[in-house]
């Protein structure tokens, strides 16, 4: 299995690669914790929107910050989004 990298943009900060398998394990812990992706969005502090486009695959690389919002929302380690 792939493993998540990181990568520096123009700012500085770290962007998580791999953003299909992060789509798809904040669905399934979402689900696990039986939470709709409405809720999700709004315990990570980042819009319905932004969500939506992690899920599609349509931003293709999360900030670090959202994914670590996200892991905390859904009381998981980083490592459980991107591996």
């Amino acid at each position: 299995m792939a493993t998540a990298s990181h990568k520096r943009h123009a700012g500085g900060r770290p962007r998580v690669l791999k953003r299909c398998l992060i789509g798809q394990r904040i669905e399934q812990w979402a689900a696990k914790r039986g939470l709709h992706i409405d809720q999700v969005a709004d315990r990570a502090g980042i819009t319905v929107p932004t969500l939506n486009r992690i899920l599609t695959g349509r931003i293709k690389s999360p900030k670090i910050g959202t994914v670590l919002a996200l892991a905390s929302t859904l009381d998981i380690k980083v490592e459980q989004l991107t591996t």
